[in-house]
């Protein structure tokens, strides 16, 4: 059954869903690399940006309007986001401390 979590903007419940593989593979990383543009970004003042964030916050979170992203708090934004890491890649994150620890032990030898 895949996760959700369930995080507020603006007064409005929005349910954070899990990807299925091939969805963060085929769609989600496309959509990072192009959020990530650092030209993009770099060129841009600090004004500029937030309508570049609200449109890849939309794109992410369809549910999420524009309105609702000018309405909330940073903290409501932040929980989104961690909420969407949480859901998606919690598994990766209790994987990633044993298997570090393994490879560090082996290094030691």
């Amino acid at each position: 059954m895949p996760r959700s979590k369930i995080v507020t903007i603006n007064g409005k419940q929005i349910t954070v869903k899990e990807h299925k593989i091939k969805e963060l593979r085929d769609e989600i990383i496309p959509k990072f690399s192009a959020v990530l543009d650092t030209q993009e970004i770099a060129s841009k003042g600090i004004k500029d940006l937030i309508p570049i964030f609200e449109s890849k916050i939309v794109e992410f979170f369809p549910e999420v309007t524009e309105a609702d992203i000018d309405e909330s708090y940073p903290s409501e934004i932040e929980a989104l986001i961690e909420a969407w890491v949480e859901v998606n890649f919690t598994g990766l994150k209790k994987l990633y401390k044993p298997l570090l620890s393994l490879a560090q032990m082996g290094m030691v030898k």
